[in-house]
């Protein structure tokens, strides 16, 4: 067959498959980052909203320009792609028709060609008509940018201002149970740190040991009342359904989810009283002491409620600003802060004291050198001035701040950076699933060709972390999880209410995508069926990226052929069973995510016909009947569920895939392989060529799960040995799992990996002894779990201190473990976190752990042989559950957190003089432990869950009354979570809740009436829980009367009638005291 397109053509299609486009760097106002900077740029002295928006426009226009050039490139691309394949029937067909043929998809081919022409020349003149407005600079390299900004440090500005002193202020208004103000606002302009301050109060250990549960929504300026509920109720473990939205049913839920719970409800960014005021107003299910915590911007939200607590946020002083913004912006030593001090204290200024724009700014500062005549070039800038509309009052101050680090990105950086902001608000921006979205719509291209997408994809989103446009998720322990601060996503809206990308729109339903016009990217939540799939599908051939995750859909109709721009199609957590044969169509398919689609049983043959694809993740799917081969998908990075089949290559069996297939896979970046017990000869395993593949970083080897008393004989455990030694990865690894494998020992290249972060050991329950990972140089990570067999942990023979790096590690369910050995001082030295869970059999833990100076918190649960935990000097948290043989906790100076969960074998605890919160849960105890009087003095909080029995000792009338009566707050409650009582010291409050309050109170009234000397405390108490609003009351006009008695005595003060007035009040209050008593006792 003849070539369908000139020579022209070949070229544009080797651009399209390198994804090379027409490029130039552009930034969306006349201020650019130095390198772009002109002369021009700097004779304003104010920047417009005008003229943000007419260089928005120009962006707009060059970013539709490409786009149309992109999809005619597919059309060409596809078109090419088609004709080299020939139909089977191509053979039968007569010469002249196949003449006639061939002429018309040469005219076809020359018409996308002209096509593809005509709008390259479009997209140039629009970069020339951004050059002569002085919006962009041709050929600008970025490289210096990154590598720059990269070295930046993290900032953390929760120790910073005076968050810590306002934490305490709120926790003891939420914690006081005589307080009428059920719900604390937290009100303060934007970006002045309302979010970390609610979430520094949601993270303290007081908080969580006095609220049995915590429940965090996050607010939208979009959400109704309704909405708000179901977030709620989402967030409390219920499932509202759509069709059930009436305000009454889900309060009825909600009440029933929390029914008994003493609860701390948080609601961040709260942005409007008319939306919400409904739902907070009625607060019929805020019982047992629980509390609400709400953060607004909004002075109408505070006002509007009643029994509720403002607190103002407060201005940071100027020293934490400084701190913030050295940190921010890179700036740690101190010869350059006095060089700069000058400017700094200009900016911090010009910032308004506000942490949010300090760490923008300082964000931009980062990507400068520190040198006076670039950072006096930010702190000049027009932007500062910056004049746009529709911005509200609020945020005026922000918008400077904001608007420069959007301008100070490179071009590429904007595209991806407002993308997240066309994703609804409040959407979790995690990093392997925007990264990828980002590929699908072209926004990642490697200008140099020597670059893989997925590492510039990722460089880009560390990048806008690292200028705090993108913030770590509530919670979040790493970067992985972000979301766009509300701040942000206002000021920057307008640049992109003219629906850039194509129009990208949230839809909450397939029917309503199906309505929508032009669109790129569809994310579709909870819709109630499959049938408006074919409407998505039908006249939008262009859409880029599908992502159905957790929806009701079954069924992919064969229309998706009709989309054959698709680049990324997510199906996780679907009821589908099978894709269409169509789906071999998507010639320009790069990821297809099908996670834990329980009911998927088969794969098309045509997904091995798609040679772009770099994703196929099958993880938490096990398809079984009919799998495409892969071996011509050379371009994949991630192969996720690759389940191993039991014959050759060369021999057919669906059960799997033959490993062969892996061999030429050398751009993998991680691999799952499931079932390797399969492999018969370790020489198929050695095909898979895995130590060929030098971009490898994450690999899983699992074998199929068996009964745990599987007994596998020595011939078999060799076999299963010498395979798994065959699968020998490249040295690049940096995490590895290793799960269900059958052999006795582990494979020797396991301690070859010295770039190994993070390993994985789980259900390896023949294995009897581990390799000396402690000498694995960059391990950070280490889960050993159900490795039955294993009995001890060696160090071995290694020279040097053992597990150089390790931060976390978690030892779970390992029956026959039963000693750490040869673990020597110096080892673990970088130890943050330790779990030990279900190993029955240990009886101690390492020594070396005394010496350890970062281990601040410890987990050990069923632990039934240990006997003492102590000796660990910086420890800060311990929780120890289930440990029946347990009888000692000592030495533990910088302990705060004590939890002792069903440990009744408890005797001795000591030496633990800076516990402030204490937790006892245990079904058993009668009578709370001995230990615990000698550590009452320095408690903030002590929690008891236990039965009635034991609740009874501890009111006043109870034998261990004495024991919590110097403890500052006590919270008493049954072992279902339901409150019994609470104690404050302070005020002498003592509070019984639901059917326990008559039971309570009747049980003091008739303790008193045995004898009166003998009582006194329980009358005490009869006397603050029956009267303590009545003397309050009665105590005002006492002195009221005392004080027009004084000052009537103005001329001539006698000494004497002084006395008698001050003592006759004080005679007549305490008569009204004792009064109250007796006729409490009565």
């Amino acid at each position: 067959m003849s070539d369908v397109s000139p020579s022209p053509s070949r070229a544009v299609v080797a651009r399209a498959r390198r994804r090379r486009r027409p490029t130039a760097e552009a930034t969306t106002c006349p201020l650019r980052p130095p390198a772009e900077t002109t002369t021009a740029s700097n004779s304003k002295s104010r920047v417009t909203g005008a003229e943000a928006k007419a260089a928005t426009a120009w962006l707009v226009a060059y970013q539709e320009a490409v786009y149309a050039w992109d999809d005619a490139v597919d059309d060409l691309e596809a078109h090419v792609e088609k004709e080299k394949e020939p139909s089977p029937e191509e053979a039968k067909r007569s010469i002249l028709r196949w003449l006639l043929r061939s002429s018309a998809v040469n005219r076809t081919g020359k018409k996308l060609n002209a096509n593809i022409e005509k709008l390259h020349k479009k997209v140039l003149a629009v970069l020339q008509r951004g050059q002569e407005q002085d919006l962009i600079q041709m050929n600008w390299q970025r490289h210096g940018w990154i590598s720059k900004f990269l070295g930046s440090p993290s900032t953390n500005s929760c120790s910073l201002g005076n968050l810590e002193q306002e934490k305490m202020k709120l926790i003891d208004i939420l914690t006081d149970s005589q307080s009428s103000s059920t719900v604390v606002t937290i009100v303060g302009c934007c970006g002045i740190g309302k979010t970390t301050l609610a979430q520094k109060v949601y993270d303290d250990c007081y908080t969580r040991n006095v609220f049995n549960t915590t429940i965090w929504v996050d607010g939208s300026k979009d959400t109704t009342g309704v909405g708000l509920l179901s977030a709620v109720v989402r967030a409390a473990g219920g499932k509202p359904r759509a069709e059930a939205q009436s305000r009454e049913k889900i309060m009825d839920m909600l009440a029933v989810i929390l029914e008994g719970k003493r609860f701390l409800l948080v609601l961040d960014d709260i942005s409007s009283h008319h939306n919400h005021e409904s739902f907070l107003g009625d607060r019929s299910f805020v019982k047992h002491g629980s509390r609400i915590l709400i953060t607004t911007r909004d002075q109408r939200v505070a006002a509007g409620m009643n029994r509720s607590y403002i607190h103002n946020m407060q201005e940071w002083p100027f020293q934490d600003c400084w701190t913030l913004l050295c940190a921010s912006a890179g700036l740690d030593k101190e010869h350059d802060q006095e060089n700069l001090r000058n400017i700094v204290i200009t900016i911090i200024q010009r910032c308004n004291k506000v942490p949010l724009a300090i760490k923008i700014i300082g964000g931009v500062l980062a990507t400068k050198d520190p040198t006076q005549a670039e950072w006096q070039q930010v702190n000049e800038s027009e932007l500062w001035s910056l004049d746009l509309e529709d911005i509200p009052g609020g945020m005026k101050k922000l918008s400077g701040p904001v608007y420069m680090a959007y301008s100070n990105l490179p071009y590429r950086l904007k595209l991806c950076f407002l993308y997240c902001l066309q994703l609804p608000e409040g959407f979790v921006v995690s990093q392997h699933v925007v990264t990828r979205m980002w590929i699908a719509e072209g926004f990642i291209i490697d200008e140099e060709n020597d670059c893989d997408p997925q590492d510039i994809a990722d460089r880009f989103y560390r990048e806008l972390v690292l200028t705090n446009l993108l913030e770590p998720e509530i919670g979040s322990a790493d970067m992985t999880r972000c979301t766009v601060h509300g701040c942000v996503r206002s000021v920057l809206q307008f640049l992109i209410k003219h629906r850039w990308f194509g129009e990208n729109k949230q839809a909450s339903s397939i029917e309503e995508a199906g309505s929508l016009t032009r669109f790129r990217t569809v994310i579709c939540k909870n819709p109630l069926a499959d049938r408006g799939l074919d409407k998505v599908f039908m006249g939008r051939r262009y859409l880029r990226v599908l992502d159905l995750t957790g929806t009701g859909i079954r069924h992919i109709p064969g229309s998706i052929a009709l989309v054959h721009h698709l680049r990324l199609l997510n199906l996780s957590l679907t009821q589908i069973t099978e894709l269409p044969e169509s789906i071999e169509s998507l010639r320009n398919l790069q990821f297809l995510v099908l996670r834990c689609c329980n009911v998927l049983h088969s794969l098309p043959e045509g997904i091995g016909k798609l040679h772009n694809l770099q994703c196929l993740d099958l993880e938490g799917s096990v398809p079984q009947l009919v799998l495409p081969s892969l071996v011509d998908l050379k371009q994949l990075t991630t192969l996720r569920g690759f389940i191993v089949n039991h014959k050759e290559v060369t021999e057919k069996d669906v059960s799997g895939w033959p490993l062969e297939e892996l061999e030429h896979m050398n751009s993998l970046r991680s691999l799952q392989i499931l079932k390797i017990d399969r492999v018969m000869q370790f020489t198929r395993a050695q095909e898979a060529a895995l130590e060929m593949k030098s971009h490898l970083t994450q690999l899983d080897l699992c074998g199929s799960s068996s009964d745990p008393h599987l007994h596998v004989p020595a011939a078999e455990a060799r076999r299963l040995h010498g395979v798994l030694n065959s699968l020998r990865p490249h040295g690049c690894l940096e995490s590895l799992k290793i799960a269900s494998y059958h052999g006795r020992l582990f494979p020797e290249w396991l301690l070859q990996l010295p770039s190994l972060q993070r390993l994985v050991l789980a259900d390896c329950k023949i294995c009897e002894s581990l390799p000396c990972l402690g000498q694995l140089p960059q391990l950070k990570f280490l889960t050993i779990t159900s490795c039955s067999k294993l009995r001890t942990i060696q160090r071995g023979r290694y020279t040097g201190s053992a597990f150089l790096k390790l931060e976390h590690l978690h030892v779970d369910d390992i029956e026959n473990l039963e000693s750490w050995k040869g673990f020597q001082a110096g080892d673990f030295p970088s130890l943050i976190k330790f779990h030990l869970d279900s190993c029955p059999n240990i009886e101690s833990l390492p020594a070396c752990l005394e010496y350890s100076k970062q281990l601040i918190s410890m987990k050990v649960v069923a632990a039934g042989s240990l006997i003492v935990i102590g000796n660990l000097p910086m420890l800060k948290e311990l929780i120890v559950q289930d440990s029946k043989a347990l009888t000692t906790v000592s030495n533990l100076p910088s302990l705060e957190v004590l939890m002792v969960i069903g440990c009744s074998g408890l005797q001795d605890v000591k030496g633990i003089r800076c516990v402030r919160h204490l937790r006892i849960v245990d079904r058993e105890l009668t009578r709370l432990p001995d230990w615990l009087t000698g550590h009452a003095s320095v408690l903030q909080t002590l929690t008891v869950f236990g039965t009635e029995e034991l609740l009874g000792v501890l009111i006043p009338s109870g034998k261990d009354w004495p024991a919590i009566l110097d403890i500052e707050k006590v919270y008493g409650n049954l072992t279902d979570g339901s409150p019994f009582f609470t104690y404050t010291k302070k005020t002498g409050d003592f509070q019984a809740f639901g059917e326990q309050r008559d039971l309570v109170v009747r049980s003091v009234v008739d303790h008193q009436l045995e004898g009166w000397s003998s009582h006194i405390m329980a009358r005490s108490f009869i006397s603050r829980i029956s009267m303590h609003n009545t003397i309050k009351w009665y105590l005002i006009p006492l002195l009221a009367t005392a004080l027009v008695l004084l000052l009537s005595m103005v001329e001539e003060i006698k000494v004497i009638g002084v006395f008698l007035v001050f003592f006759t009040i004080i005679a007549c209050f305490w008569c009204l005291y004792f009064f109250s008593i007796c006729k409490a006792s009565n």
